[in-house]
């Protein structure tokens, strides 16, 4: 692309909100600094996400995992909160998704249900026109190949619609100067409008936003700790608190997971959940990261990141279905018939949600090396149909756009890959087990160049 050459989401974003600045220059949003952005330039913001991605799908010779992803997961978890909070704040419906994936769609789909949005059937969508695509940047797909959805207040559960109030008079209530904080309500809302406000100063991702947070936080605690009356001991213990210290108290302080994250708890634990591990969780957060100023990531950052989220968001879950149980179960008693029969069958559901969540929180509190140990064997199981084998793959291919991405699988040796691929899952799952728990078989040092040839030599 030139340098004088508009991407598609440039174009979108000035032809739909001229008055703004909002726009994408190589994949970060620049708004004004000093001014968050608005319900409108939130939606503006969207398509910008949206328009770029498909130019980068258009233009961008084999895009990486990475890239797929990271659009992907910020433009799903985006879309529904604003247009949650469009309707919490009693506005015009949200501008439409156009969409001609139905495979992407489900899994839209299926994360809105979680979060009390219930989204009509693909088919049932409506095609857009040309202007709609022309917006969206969406030039090469025809109308009869696309659909459109507006997310209306129909849709919307008023559970949904009084977590997001909750979250929106948060940010009514936060300070952006942590010296600023005297209640601890002052500190639970400010600490929320850190992790629900839109980055409009950098690339808005949902890791950017957690540290955000913990820097915000670890200026409160700075400032306490200077004002205690003990204040050397008050600031060594300050300073001993790790990360995942710190991310642990801010989940306790803000209680349920706020709505705009649990977009993306959402499809880590639908990947924990598939994969019975927290590695496949894991490289999916890592690939949606924004990368330190070297281009670096630190894993284990990563992997305090992806367990909060998964526990944070496995708990708000759990207790949201046993206070819905709890109705549920009053209710039933005085019913009869086909009401008993769907409370009942609603009740089930609910039941099986919560057990589904202790599995997940198991899984990231005390994975097991099995899949790890195995991989090799699996991977190269005579029978490629079965699941183990399935898994085998798809932990590579997970491991390997994350990794790896510049690699072509088809052209790696197989065995050098292998080794390389049980080496960093093995690593992952040590980050995810206690100093004591870790396994000395996997380590960076075990780590080796993957031989790479100019054809293909069956890689996968």
């Amino acid at each position: 692309m030139g340098k004088n050459t508009k991407s598609a989401a440039q174009a979108a974003a000035e032809q739909a909100a001229p008055a703004t600045t909002t726009r994408l220059d190589g994949g970060k949003l620049e708004t004004p600094a000093t001014k968050g952005l608005s319900q409108g330039e939130k939606v503006n913001y969207i398509a910008a996400i949206q328009t770029e991605r498909a130019f980068m799908m258009q233009n961008v010779e084999n895009p990486s995992q990475s890239m797929i992803d990271g659009f992907t997961l910020l433009a799903q978890a985006t879309i529904l909160d604003v247009a949650v909070g469009e309707i919490a704040t009693g506005r015009s419906v949200v501008g439409n998704i156009i969409t001609a994936n139905e495979n992407n769609y489900k899994a839209l789909q299926a994360m809105a249900l979680e979060r009390g949005i219930k989204l009509p059937e693909y088919k049932a969508l409506p095609a857009p026109t040309e202007e709609q695509l022309k917006i969206h940047g969406l030039l090469d797909i025809k109308p009869a190949d696309a659909k459109v959805l507006n997310v209306e207040a129909s849709n919307v559960s008023d559970r949904a619609i009084e977590q997001k109030k909750k979250e929106i008079a948060a940010v009514a209530k936060a300070v952006d100067n942590p010296a600023e904080i005297k209640t601890k309500e002052q500190l639970k809302a400010s600490l929320t409008a850190m992790l629900v406000k839109p980055i409009t100063d950098g690339i808005d991702r949902p890791d950017a936003r957690v540290q955000r947070t913990i820097k915000f936080y670890r200026g409160y605690l700075t400032i306490q700790a200077n004002a205690a009356e003990d204040k050397k001991t008050a600031l060594e213990e300050m300073k001993a608190k790790t990360r995942q210290d710190m991310l642990n108290e801010i989940a306790e302080i803000v209680g349920p997971c706020p709505f705009s994250l649990n977009g993306t708890a959402y499809f880590l634990r639908k990947r924990a959940i598939e994969t019975g591990s927290p590695i496949s969780a894991f490289c999916l957060y890592r690939r949606s990261a924004v990368p330190e100023k070297d281009n670096a990531i630190d894993d284990s950052y990563v992997a305090d990141i992806t367990r909060i989220l998964l526990l944070w968001s496995c708990n708000s879950r759990i207790a949201e279905c046993n206070s819905i149980l709890k109705e549920q179960k009053k209710h039933v008693e005085n019913e009869t018939g086909a009401a008993k029969a769907a409370t009942e069958a609603a009740i089930r559901y609910n039941e099986a949600a919560i057990e589904e969540m202790k599995q997940v929180i198991e899984w990231v509190n005390n994975p097991t090396f099995d899949i790890v140990d195995s991989l090799v064997e699996d991977y190269n199981a005579e029978d490629q149909e079965s699941e183990k084998c399935k898994l085998a793959h798809r932990i590579v291919s997970n491991i390997m756009s994350t990794y790896y991405p510049e690699i072509d699988i088809k052209k790696a040796d197989k065995d050098s890959m292998l080794k390389n691929v049980q080496q960093r899952a093995g690593i992952i799952i040590n980050m995810f087990r206690g100093p004591l728990a870790q396994s000395i078989s996997y380590a960076e040092g075990n780590l080796t160049d993957i031989i790479v040839s100019e054809e293909e030599n069956g890689g996968e």
